[in-house]
């Protein structure tokens, strides 16, 4: 059995990783990669996993630098040899990873396969395991390397005999399985689901070979090399470890490209096909394994979702024709492809946002509603499928109903009360004249205002004058202080300084430099 050494490979720029990958022919050359990660955390988990004998780190990352995991590393597992990826600039760093037990390090301006080769070489053979190995390679380019660059989307001049000798039938089918486990479970579950497909294929009709490719992210991909053109039994495969997962309580996607005859079509029909449905599984219907030729063939779209109409409807208190507007577009979505998952997230957070703020603006009781949120947001990102947005939504538009039918600020007089304040603002309004144009006394409406709004009369009354205020000394310059006093509603300049500078906490002439 040939034994090769094992890397790990830790950047957080995939770019990176993936430039360094393709550098080599790693499994000629007696390497083989078991991993990437983007972080000294990340790696340290794939370290207990993956059992790396060769570490290439970067050494500027995010959450865990190079630095600390070289220290982590080299205190748990002195046998593992590290080498350092550093810029010009980190030659600080770089010496304190020598003091920790690095091998060697390499510049990244200056990486190209024959230094990377040279240093990966040096450091091996100081390893007990593989003192005695020859590395030189006389192997010519692996299978493994060819697909592995054709799927990462390089032109590769292709040596046929040895394709052909390990993929000898004329159809391929590209089958991904997008783990939702962790980064630590990715070993175990690609050698679980690869001893499962080729053991099913010894109970198909037509002759298949299963040829596992490197990994990407959380997808764990085959290549299905078939003689039937109708690929049914490519089918069952998939079918039957979706099933089996299932039993077996793994959570994952399954996805299953179309045929394809042509090795050099890998590229786009992974992320062409494959990806697609992937990237849409949250708008399809519920379920594990997808069909890549039947999303290709049936692509969904709908109606745009009309804002302004929305919007006009919210300012005109028209909640129920904007609940259903809003209802009507999100149950238009499942199958629907023609949306981001992320832009129809962040709309329909934004969406709920503009209800609350139009609730309370027009002093309905939606404190509540407003309280609620940011867990209503937080469950909408975190959302898997479609549906569970559709309940959510469900949810909150019932509750926002409750607001506009039942349960206005206390009462519907406080509620007219307000919004004729917030309407006559810029007159020079005073509690007698208010408690006239509703027929109240005035000592009575000051008790009554007191008792069903949080500020009192004035208190709320100046505190909207000089929000407005505000809104003046920041957006017109044209306005002089006085003018914009006489605008809020106040006939006296000093008044209003004084007011606004008890509010804010600082003058208005300040307040219009900042």
């Amino acid at each position: 059995m040939e034994t090769y050494c094992k890397v790990l490979i830790v950047d957080d720029e995939m770019l990176v990783r993936q430039g360094i990958r393709h550098l080599l022919d790693w499994e000629s050359e007696g390497f083989h990669i078991v991993g990437e990660a983007s972080n000294g955390k990340d790696a340290l988990e794939m370290v207990k996993s993956f059992q790396p004998n060769l570490i290439l780190t970067d050494i500027v990352m995010p959450v865990m630098s190079g630095e600390e995991l070289v220290r982590v590393v080299k205190g748990l597992y002195p046998e593992i040899e590290i080498v350092v990826l550093s810029s010009y600039g980190e030659f600080e760093y770089v010496r304190s990873t020598f003091q920790h037990g690095v091998a060697d390090y390499l510049l990244k301006p200056k990486l190209d396969a024959n230094s990377l080769l040279a240093v990966l070489k040096k450091t091996v053979q100081g390893m007990p395991a593989f003192r005695h190995m020859d590395f030189t390679n006389e192997k010519g380019q692996s299978v493994d390397y060819v697909l592995d660059r054709l799927i990462s989307g390089y032109a590769m001049e292709l040596e046929g005999a040895e394709i052909n000798t390990h993929l000898p039938y004329p159809y391929f089918v590209l089958l991904v399985v997008d783990l939702q486990d962790s980064t630590s479970s990715m070993k175990r579950n690609e050698e679980w689901i690869e001893a499962f497909l080729k053991g099913m294929v010894q109970d198909v009709k037509q002759p298949i070979v299963v040829h596992r490719l490197s990994h990407q992210d959380s997808h764990i991909r085959f290549l299905l090399n078939t003689a039937d053109a109708g690929r049914m039994d490519a089918i069952h495969l998939a079918e039957q470890l979706v099933e089996s997962g299932v039993r077996a309580g793994l959570s994952f996607y399954a996805a299953l490209s179309k045929n394809f005859t042509q090795i050099e079509e890998l590229h786009d029909v992974y992320t062409h096909d494959i990806l697609k449905v992937l990237d849409h599984r949250f708008f399809l219907s519920d379920q594990q394994l997808f069909f890549a030729d039947e999303l290709v063939e049936g692509v969904g779209s709908g109606d745009s979702f009309d804002s302004e109409a929305f919007t006009a409807e919210l300012n005109h208190q028209e909640f129920h024709l904007a609940f259903q507007r809003l209802s009507r577009y999100v149950d238009s979505m499942p199958d629907r492809l023609d949306t981001d998952m992320f832009e129809f997230k962040s709309f329909l957070g934004h969406s709920l946002f503009n209800i609350i703020v139009t609730l309370l603006h027009f002093h309905f009781e939606a404190r509540t509603l407003d309280e609620a949120k940011y867990e209503y947001f937080r469950a909408i990102h975190e959302a898997k499928h479609i549906g569970e947005v559709r309940a959510l939504l469900a949810k909150f538009l019932n509750e926002a109903t409750d607001c506009v039918t039942g349960n206005k600020t206390n009462s519907p007089g406080i509620q007219k009360i307000l919004m004729y304040l917030d309407e006559h603002f810029a007159e020079p309004l005073t509690l007698t004249e208010v408690a006239k144009q509703f027929h109240f006394n005035p000592s009575y409406l000051s008790n009554y205002f007191t008792i069903h709004n949080k500020e009192g009369f004035n208190e709320y009354l100046n505190r909207i004058r000089i929000e407005h205020a505000c809104e003046l000394l920041r957006d017109s310059a044209q306005f002089t202080i006085s003018e914009i006093s006489s605008l809020v509603g106040y006939s006296d300049h000093s008044y209003f300084t004084k007011v606004f500078r008890k509010l804010m906490g600082t003058s208005p002439s300040h307040y219009r430099k900042k």
